[in-house]
């Protein structure tokens, strides 16, 4: 059996983001307007809703850095499996549970990075990211033992302790950010599950010159993440209880 499988019977993935972010003024005022008018051809039952963040004001938004790259306005379909999210520096594709498998997010992305170019209103981007966010719930919480962590606080062995952190981890040209949190609660569709949360982005550490250049780093991107999972971050016997297929 390859290491790395195609995909997990037992999945525990249940969200993966692109995200891009860029600093053209007014962008999130267009782009919300011209997305709906792209999607709705493909995806004739899109809503808009404003999220909260719309309501604080764009001052205050720009010099706070949890804010500055918030989301404003959400785009989704009833039951479909992507929501399309704007702020004014920022637009993700997020694909919820049930995941849709790499061909389908991946074109998805494409589409709308083809919708952001053609728009006009990105000059260039700037920063883009895979994030995969998976729900971990093969062990009581809190436990990382289906994880390569080991991590000591002097004499303590910090496995079955709670934990929430955060390490970026350099690797070639690129940069994950992991974040580990148990025990969590996540609201999922069919109720709400405790377990232990994995939160892993990963993004190029080179200058983003054009969409020609995010176009052709989404793979990489890709390739590396999931190299980083199941490499680096689960261990040999955290796979086998998720059922791996090749």
């Amino acid at each position: 059996m390859s290491l790395i499988p195609k995909r997990l019977k037992n999945e525990p993935l249940i969200e993966a983001i692109w995200q891009v972010q860029f600093d053209s003024p007014g962008a999130g005022d267009v782009l919300p307007g011209l997305m709906y008018a792209s999607l709705k051809k493909a995806h004739p039952n899109l809503m808009l809703h404003r999220l909260p963040v719309a309501d604080i004001p764009a001052m205050a938004a720009q010099v706070d850095p949890n804010l500055r790259f918030a989301a404003k306005l959400r785009l989704e379909e009833p039951n479909g499996a992507f929501i399309w999210q704007i702020g004014d520096r920022v637009v993700t594709l997020n694909c919820r549970k049930p995941y849709v498998g790499w061909a389908a997010f991946r074109a998805a992305i494409v589409s709308l990075i083809q919708i952001i170019e053609e728009s006009g209103v990105v000059s260039q981007p700037q920063r883009h990211s895979l994030r995969y966010i998976d729900l971990l719930t093969l062990d009581d919480v809190p436990d990382v033992s289906a994880l390569q962590l080991d991590l000591k606080v002097g004499e303590f062995e910090v496995r079955n302790f709670p934990i929430q952190m955060r390490v970026e981890l350099p690797d070639d040209h690129l940069t994950h950010v992991l974040q580990i949190a148990t025990p969590a609660q996540v609201q999922l569709q069919e109720g709400v599950r405790t377990g232990t949360v994995v939160d892993l982005e990963t993004f190029s550490t080179q200058l983003t010159i054009d969409w020609e250049a995010v176009r052709s780093e989404i793979d990489t991107l890709h390739d590396y993440s999931k190299r980083m999972f199941f490499t680096h971050l689960l261990r040999a016997e955290a796979i086998e209880k998720l059922q791996p297929e090749d």
